[in-house]
């Protein structure tokens, strides 16, 4: 049985622009003793189905505990570390002060902290130090469950090092389930038995370490490896262009589709991206003598939009080069493959785009979000 299973796990921030798609339908489930790596755009939930007195009674650092980012900042400057440690227990378990300060010795021993560590502030002690407590405080409950968020990233290499290892220890002995929230692919990579691609709000790849780190199926995943330098590669690392789409608009398509390198019909252009992306090809001069010029675009709906042709330039003959346009480039103009039909009207070209779907997350111990896997040609 697992220890968690999350399902469609949904979590939407209400700005003035209005609502960001920060977490949208995410499920996965982690075993005892099971490290899931959430690599890439993180964001974070609650379990819906609890009050926030249930939630704080039943779950909060009883079942499920966190070690926050930038220890220092998880810290009170003004309370001896032992306390910190001990509070939770005298909060939720209404245990006495001296029996909670003695449970509190016994786990910072165990995360290999000495005694007198207890009687100190937060600021005489070194950044390792000061992230060993906070995972002391993490565990003080005894948690099947616990959050690290990036718990290495203000730690220098050796640091890193040996919390990794006191983090596999824990791991191994008290059959901890880590939710491990990492920028660092090599981290998660030591840490991880699954790994969960995240990209803009959705969880696109989810599967094990040894399977996702060598032979990724989302075009994303692959990117994203490919950015790591390689220490026995003479290959430079590559970049995605572009940048996330706007979450409080996404794309009604695959969300990773304007960045992709192979994109297709089925991928999602909108009416809209499909003008940005041809402004852009004619102010790089690209189309230059390739498609007439333009004199204007405009979205007639989503999948359809409207193209008049220069002062000198005939329905036609626009709709004659367009087509051969879109047969040489689109390879390397993804956006073109979107195209459906082009039609010439009395003054403007129409331009049909395909109808798209987000692609569905498939597969069972190995899951992906891309067209190319449910087709099988990934």
């Amino acid at each position: 049985m697992p220890t968690l299973d999350v399902k469609n796990l949904v979590l939407w921030y209400r700005t003035r622009k209005g609502p960001v798609h920060a977490v949208d339908s995410i499920s996965f489930a982690l075993e005892p003793g099971q490290t899931i790596a959430l690599v890439g755009e993180s964001g974070s939930g609650k379990i819906m189905e609890l009050t926030d007195e249930e939630f704080r009674r039943n779950v909060r650092w009883r079942g499920i505990s966190m070690v926050f980012q930038g220890a220092m900042n998880a810290l009170n400057p003004a309370v001896r570390v032992g306390f910190q440690v001990a509070e939770p227990l005298m909060v939720h378990y209404d245990v006495d002060r001296d029996e909670a300060a003695d449970q509190a010795l016994d786990v910072l021993r165990k995360v290999g902290l000495p005694a007198d560590i207890a009687r100190r502030y937060p600021h005489e002690l070194s950044g390792g130090m000061k992230q060993r407590v906070v995972i002391a405080m993490s565990l003080i409950l005894k948690p099947k469950v616990v959050i690290l968020d990036e718990p290495t990233s203000a730690l220098d290499v050796m640091t890193q090092t040996n919390i990794i290892n006191l983090l596999k220890d824990l791991k191994n002995t008290d059959r901890l389930s880590y939710i491990f929230i990492t920028h660092d692919l090599g981290l998660a990579s030591e840490l991880a038995d699954l790994v969960g691609i995240m990209y803009a709000g959705e969880l696109i790849e989810v599967g094990p370490a040894d399977g996702v780190f060598v032979r990724p199926k989302h075009p994303y995943t692959g990117k994203l490896l490919a950015s790591v330098p390689r220490l026995r590669s003479e290959e430079a690392p590559d970049f995605i262009p572009g940048a996330p789409p706007d979450l409080t608009a996404p794309p009604p398509g695959c969300r990773f589709h304007l960045r992709c390198p192979v994109s297709f019909e089925k991928c999602g252009w909108s009416a809209e991206e499909f003008i940005a992306q041809m402004d852009l090809l004619q102010s790089s001069g690209e189309a230059k003598d390739k498609v007439p010029s333009i004199a204007s675009m405009s979205a007639k709906s989503p999948t359809s939009l409207l193209i008049k042709p220069g002062a000198n330039g005939s329905v036609s003959d626009f709709v004659q080069k367009l087509n051969a346009f879109v047969a040489a480039t689109s390879e390397k103009n993804r956006f073109l493959k979107s195209i459906e039909s082009v039609q010439g009207k009395t003054k403007s070209v129409e331009v049909k785009l395909y109808e798209t779907t987000p692609p569905p997350i498939v597969g069972t111990e190995w899951r992906a979000a891309c067209w190319l896997v449910t087709e099988g040609a990934a």
